[in-house]
Parts: structure tokens; C-alpha cells; sequence
């Protein structure tokens, strides 16, 4: 079973890069770690043990096409499954092998975990309520297995005004698709929280360093505008 990681990175820092970096590296199962990045590619990587691919302009569309083109990179390559890391997240070691045990036992072809909420500095702050493998599925929190990779060009798909909701848009996409998924409850994604709304919902203070949450409203009605079922 060869896997890829593909993580889209901009401008984020060589410390957080590095993390999850690492987080790949220490999986219990063989992968590859594919860095797309979007624009403004840092020399370090060159040295690590990367697929690393460089595109020459940033697209301001929150990695989606970044992700498209790092997953067609290792869907040409032969790979089985694609999974996602964004760069300021991080696996835990038995990530990839929760979610492959998960489409043995299932057979679905888009498998999930849930994830755990952590503060700028990395600690933990808690289970995520919100990441039910129904309603919604971080991205980073996805594996997608060879039969269903028709799926993937729908990062490029989604309305510009939708990828602030990107996640759930691409979900909502696999889902129309007819793929079959299953989901685990087991939160193996950590995930850093960037924006003051994740830390309120966990009852806490966001830190001053915290960005206000975006204008999810705007792109949920548009998609409802556009003909679409509701994502919430």
C-alpha cells in the first residue's frame, strides 16, 4: 500500500513546517511526504526527504489547488491512497495506520479520523465535537483510497467563494460522487487553531496572536444560492 501526504504550505514558519514534517516521517506505515508550495518555496525543504513541488505563483484559494496538484502528482506516480496534512497541523504516529485498518474492516474508500483541538503553542486543548465524520471532516483528517480518486479534482472544482468552507464543499462533492465512507472516532490529527472562534467554543480566551474567524456565513449561503443542498 503506497500512500502520499500531500501538505500545501505558503509562508508558514520553519519550525512549524518541520513538525509536520516530522509527524509524517514517524507514521507506523511506509508513505511519502509531498510539499506543494503555493508560491513562496522555502530552500530548507529542498534537503528533506520530500517530494517537494514548487508552483510559481500562490492562489489565495486556502491550499485547494495546491492540494489538487500535489494529489495528481502522486495519483501519476501509482500511488493507492492520498491523504492530507496541512503545515500547521501534525499526525500522531498511528494516524495512517487507524485509517488503513478502518478501510480493511469497512471497505469505504474515503476513511476519517476525528481530531484534537491545540493552542498556537501545540498543547492540547480537547477532542473536537464538530469532526463527526457526517457533517463535518477536517481536511487534514482525510485518506482517500485509489478507486475514488476521481474526487480529487474537486479542490479545483469549488466556487472561489467557497473555500473558506473547502472542507465541507469538497465533502459535500465526494459525497454527491456516491463514495462510500467510514470514520473514526479515534482523534489522531492535531490540529493548531488559528482563529479565535475554535477557542471559544472550547470555552477558553483566544490568545491575542489569534485570527478572527472568517466570513463562513457568506460562503454557505452562496452555495445554498447556487442550488445546492446546505454544508451545516
Amino acid at each position: 500500500m503506497r500512500i502520499a501526504v500531500i501538505t500545501p504550505y505558503f509562508r508558514e514558519s520553519l519550525s512549524i513546517l518541520h513538525q509536520c514534517h516530522r509527524s509524517v516521517q514517524a507514521q507506523s506505515v511506509p508513505c511519502t511526504h509531498v510539499m506543494v508550495a503555493d508560491g513562496f518555496p522555502s530552500a530548507n525543504i529542498e534537503s528533506w526527504e520530500v517530494d517537494h513541488v514548487i508552483l510559481p505563483r500562490a492562489h489565495d484559494d486556502a491550499g485547494s489547488t495546491p492540494r489538487a496538484i500535489g494529489s495528481f502528482h502522486a495519483v501519476g506516480l501509482g500511488y493507492d491512497a492520498v491523504a492530507f496534512l496541512d503545515a500547521d497541523n501534525w499526525y500522531r504516529p498511528d494516524h495512517l495506520e487507524t485509517l488503513l485498518r478502518l478501510h480493511a474492516r469497512t471497505g469505504a474508500l474515503f476513511l476519517s479520523a476525528s481530531r484534537l483541538l491545540c493552542r498556537l503553542d501545540g498543547s492540547v486543548m480537547g477532542p473536537c465535537a464538530m469532526c463527526d465524520g457526517t457533517t463535518f471532516i477536517d481536511t487534514s483528517c482525510m485518506l482517500i483510497m485509489r478507486p475514488a480518486f476521481g474526487v480529487l479534482a474537486n479542490w479545483c472544482l469549488i466556487p472561489p467563494y467557497a473555500h473558506v468552507v473547502s472542507d465541507r464543499a469538497f465533502l459535500y462533492l465526494a459525497r454527491a460522487a456516491g463514495t462510500t465512507f467510514a470514520h473514526s472516532p479515534e482523534p489522531t490529527l492535531h490540529y493548531r487553531c488559528k482563529r479565535s472562534d475554535a477557542y471559544l467554543r472550547m470555552g477558553e480566551s483566544p490568545p491575542p496572536e489569534a485570527q478572527p474567524a472568517p466570513d463562513y456565513a457568506t460562503g454557505f449561503r452562496r452555495w445554498i444560492e447556487d442550488g445546492h443542498l446546505p454544508l451545516i
